[in-house]
């Protein structure tokens, strides 16, 4: 997404991800064929007391982040998907028709914005392109970002969205062909993606995360009637064939009890994602060790260019 120094020419990438639950940090080599390789996956907790600026900037150091190109993800709280109407000008001026047309969406000034592009899928039966996904953060929290990781020193290339990470993980598996929904949970926030042949044609946030579902089990209806309804609006808003089944994110303590519920409930199979799935491991992981590098294995497995 935000792109702001030349793509190093490898086929090795990185990923750092620094928040206040810890670091997590993956590599990736995309082969000539085959799976791409996980070279590298760790997980280091904050620890109190500790100098977290100091402990990045040992942890960078240690996985090797200064010598190969690296992205990072904003956190959810951090910038807004939107989904608007693709503006009929030219190329050259699209980035100020965007500016223009999110103004009264977002709740700071527009000039403290930055944002960035990336195609919604045609729609209705004439497949149309109609509509563009804007991802727009506060530019001083992008730049705070940039500055800490880089002051650690690690190669940043692009700031990305956990949105486009769970798609190039969804990308990796063979039932993406059929459309597919996957499910993921930080302790507060969840997210839905709903993508197809690796595109990502819907996602939506929750304010569901683990935590509420360990502590509430309840609230699995209410989460499988907000997987129904955006598999509704992707049948009516694509008129694509219905999602044929629902990949589950592993989470960072005890495992879900809600796959079972959720096939009910939907209809539709639950797969539980495990590493071995997307990439080709060296050593096994386990589930937690898995959920906690989840989202920075997704972001290494990047490969499209920026947009804007």
């Amino acid at each position: 997404m935000f792109s702001f120094r030349k793509k190093s020419r490898s086929d090795v990438l990185s990923a750092l991800i620094f928040s206040a639950a810890g670091t997590a940090s993956a590599t990736i080599r995309q082969g000539k064929s085959g799976k791409p390789v996980l070279e590298q996956c760790s997980f280091s907790p904050r620890v109190p007391g500790q100098d977290p600026e100091a402990n990045l900037k040992k942890f960078v150091s240690e996985q090797g982040l200064a010598k190969t190109g690296c992205t990072t993800l904003l956190a959810l709280d951090d910038y807004q998907l939107l989904m608007v109407e693709a503006p009929k000008v030219p190329p050259s001026e699209l980035k100020a028709a965007i500016r223009w047309l999110i103004r009264d969406l977002i709740d700071f000034h527009i000039d403290d914005a930055v944002l960035d592009v990336f195609d919604v899928p045609p729609s209705g039966a004439r497949a149309v392109q109609e509509h563009l996904y804007v991802v727009v953060s506060r530019s001083a929290l992008v730049r705070k970002r940039i500055e800490v990781l880089e002051h650690a020193g690690a190669a940043l290339e692009t700031v990305d969205i956990p949105e486009l990470a769970l798609r190039n993980i969804a990308a990796r598996l063979d039932r993406d062909t059929n459309g597919q929904a996957m499910l993921y949970f930080g302790a507060d926030h969840g997210l839905i993606t709903l993508t197809r042949d690796a595109t990502l044609y819907l996602a939506r946030s929750m304010d569901i995360g683990y935590r509420q579902l360990q502590d509430t089990p309840e609230l699995v209806d209410r989460l499988a009637l907000e997987l129904q309804r955006s598999m509704d609006y992707y049948d009516r808003h694509f008129q694509q064939a219905p999602i044929a089944s629902i990949t589950l994110c592993p989470v960072p303590g005890p495992e879900l009890q809600i796959a079972k519920q959720l096939e009910q409930q939907t209809g539709i199979p639950v797969h539980k994602l495990k590493a071995e799935d997307i990439v080709e491991v060296h050593e096994s992981i386990d589930d937690i060790q898995l959920a906690h590098c989840l989202l920075v294995i997704g972001a290494a497995l990047r490969t499209d260019p920026a947009q804007l």
